[in-house]
């Protein structure tokens, strides 16, 4: 026992390592034998991972409640992997294993902290899966949702709206509502909205117009998030209208423009809001307040310094020390306990879900579902980039939470929505039987029926040659040249 405890945290590290680099090579693999394997190996280093976390807090505490988590746990692995490809056999595997690695990671991180908040973010999760469920047969069925594009841009203001008449000021911001006991954060649910009325808005016909009225639209949403004080959901929502803009458009343009308005922007919130100049204050200087306005982010830096290569082990740092740890400082906890080769291959593993996701993007040929896809994923990995560079003194603090890993109903419900929309766009996509997606998977039969349709009308033009018919290919196929006649 003593051994296991003492080398625990060599092999989460070690695993956690290997994971990472699988998952970012699964995204280049074409071969789909090889594609099986990888992710086989994926879902065993998962596996692994929680057995010996849990194994580790269960020796050193003696609770039961530890073994009653893991195996509530396992049970919800297998159901998000084997039920979704029980029930959707064309699903993207990758995307399936990294969102259980994600979770996971973070359900050893709270349980460590807090085994109540441990049980209730299992069971959301649980709730939200069979939910999940229904998204791909919603997006494989439904021939709407490319229609409705105001009732996305009303319903989102008007929820977003809504937190400024109900919602509740915490830490100087109006983010969140209570309904029915139950705390929830409408900006995060609003992005997808958001992503949905952008590709219905510019999936087809983009022009000057479309463009302007998007920015229109895009600018409300992000007014009633400021005078919300919800600043970091307004950013992303800003963040992903541009790039949006600029995959319907392919013009650089608007990156160079979206930038410099950015720039603009935070300026403008520096001088009004005073919460932003204390951020800035404490990002650039944390030590000058330590006791005060800079204890959090100091905390989450001796945290992330302590932990060293392999971690501190669990329950053997003080993740705690840090407010709010298990929200917007969980990867400081990571880092702590588990180490930072751990926490530099959750980063990868996150790289690799974006990766994932821009290639699946770039292989869909329908607009609408390449925008919606591609909206997910540059939020998900902004939201990504700001948690970490807020935890680590990269960037000032935003008090956003890391998908699939922090704690938080509202945050683990979207993720996991925006999961399985890509997951039933991919679907949807592979199903159909047209030029649904570029050329990409060897076993794909649209793609192998249609080469051999090209075989034989190769053969059919070439049986002219075999028998000594030395007629050009122009006459073979009944076309000329402009320019030429048919006949001489």
């Amino acid at each position: 026992m003593y051994l296991f405890l003492e080398t625990s945290n060599y092999i989460l590290g070690v695993c956690t390592f290997i994971y990472a680099l699988l998952s970012i090579s699964g995204i280049f693999v074409k071969n789909g034998s090889y594609k099986t394997l990888i992710s086989a190996l994926l879902a065993v280093i998962n596996m692994i991972i929680a057995t010996v976390a849990f194994g580790h807090m269960y020796l050193v505490k003696g609770e039961i409640i530890f073994v009653i988590i893991f195996a509530v746990l396992f049970v919800a692995i297998l159901m998000l992997l084997f039920m979704t490809k029980a029930i959707y056999r064309e699903c993207d595997r990758l995307l399936l294993n990294n969102m259980s690695m994600l979770f996971t990671t973070g359900m050893i991180v709270i349980t460590r902290i807090s085994t109540q908040r441990a049980i209730r973010q299992l069971a959301i999760f649980l709730i939200v899966l069979l939910v999940c469920m229904l998204i791909p047969l919603i997006i494989i069925k439904a021939e709407f949702i490319k229609k409705i594009t105001w009732v996305y841009a009303g319903v989102g203001i008007s929820m977003i709206s809504s937190v400024l008449i109900l919602g509740e000021v915490i830490n100087g911001s109006k983010i969140t509502i209570t309904l029915f006991g139950l705390r929830f954060q409408p900006s995060d649910a609003v992005k997808i909205l958001f992503i949905f009325y952008m590709a219905c808005l510019l999936w087809k016909d983009i022009n000057h117009i479309k463009v302007i009225l998007s920015a229109v639209t895009c600018a409300a949403f992000v007014l009633v998030l400021v005078m919300s004080k919800d600043l970091g959901a307004a950013l992303i929502f800003v963040i992903i209208y541009i790039f949006m803009i600029y995959m319907s458009t392919g013009n650089y343009i608007y990156l160079i423009l979206g930038g410099t308005c950015c720039t603009v922007a935070s300026v403008v919130a520096y001088n009004l809001f005073s919460h932003i100049r204390v951020r800035v204050s404490i990002w650039l200087d944390p030590w000058a307040d330590i006791d005060n306005k800079g204890y959090q982010i100091a905390q989450s830096l001796f945290s992330i310094n302590g932990g060293g290569a392999f971690g501190t082990g669990l329950f053997k740092g003080s993740p705690t020390s840090i407010p709010f740890c298990e929200t917007d400082f969980i990867f400081s906890a990571i880092s702590e306990e588990l180490g930072l080769i751990y926490g530099v291959s959750i980063i990868l593993v996150c790289l690799s879900c974006f990766g994932e996701m821009m290639r699946l993007s770039f292989l869909v040929h329908d607009m609408f579902y390449r925008l919606v896809i591609y909206g997910i994923a540059v939020s998900m990995c902004f939201q990504t980039f700001l948690t970490i560079g807020g935890g680590v003194k990269f960037i000032p603090l935003t008090g956003v939470t890391l998908p699939m890993v922090s704690y938080g109903g509202t945050s683990l419900l979207v993720s996991m929505f925006m999961y399985f929309i890509i997951q039933g766009i991919y679907i949807r996509l592979r199903k159909q039987k047209g030029p649904a997606l570029y050329r990409f998977h060897k076993k794909q039969e649209p793609e192998a029926t249609k080469e051999s349709g090209n075989n034989k009308n190769i053969k059919a033009n070439k049986e002219p040659l075999k028998n000594g018919n030395r007629k050009s290919e122009k006459e073979v196929s009944g076309k000329s040249k402009p320019g030429s006649s048919k006949t001489k």
